[in-house]
């Protein structure tokens, strides 16, 4: 079974993805600077709160990477680990809202290999875990063209065939959907 995958990025604090999943629809989700939403056919459209809205918050910082230390302020090198046979440090990251981040970053190259957030769902505790993969250069930047995602309710790998950088996105893109 195969979908499609699109994401949207606008500098300072915008985001937007798309996910067409055969025989159920497409999964929207956005943060457009100050509210964060989802949509998909079961649920409709939703506005997000709490750690869904702050963890969208989170991701949809444009210079993320550049400001991992305001983002989570407890930050801890917690060891070494393998990570498809590659070395790693193990950093774990608390941005203070109850949810906790694990980034698996290479030895030798600097590269993140493994993603893991835990964060409170209304089933519980809930694990999100990505494995970073063929990495490529995009523009000058090493871009992760595979991603093995596993969450609690699906496993899936998404392959990007393409990556663009400094392309106009319409502000539209971002903005919550009316609801139905």
């Amino acid at each position: 079974m195969s979908g499609s995958f699109e994401a949207y990025a606008k500098a300072p604090n915008k985001s937007a993805s798309v996910v067409d999943i055969p025989s159920f629809g497409a999964v929207r989700q956005g943060y457009d600077g100050a509210v964060g939403w989802a949509e998909n056919p079961q649920q409709g459209v939703r506005e997000l709160s709490g750690q869904e809205l702050s963890t969208i918050k989170r991701s949809a910082e444009f210079h993320q990477v550049l400001k991992l230390h305001q983002l989570y302020p407890k930050m801890a090198v917690k060891g070494a680990e393998k990570v498809a046979e590659r070395d790693t440090y193990l950093i774990e990251a608390d941005p203070g809202d109850g949810s906790l981040r694990r980034m698996y970053f290479d030895t030798q190259t600097g590269l993140l290999l493994r993603n893991v957030v835990e964060r409170d769902g209304p089933q519980g505790r809930l694990t999100f875990e990505s494995y970073l993969e063929d990495y490529r250069e995009a523009g000058g930047v090493k871009v992760a063209f595979t991603v093995r995602q596993t969450n609690p309710s699906a496993s899936f790998v998404i392959k990007l065939t393409e990556v663009r950088h400094n392309v106009p996105v319409d502000d539209a893109r971002f903005s919550k959907p009316a609801s139905n």
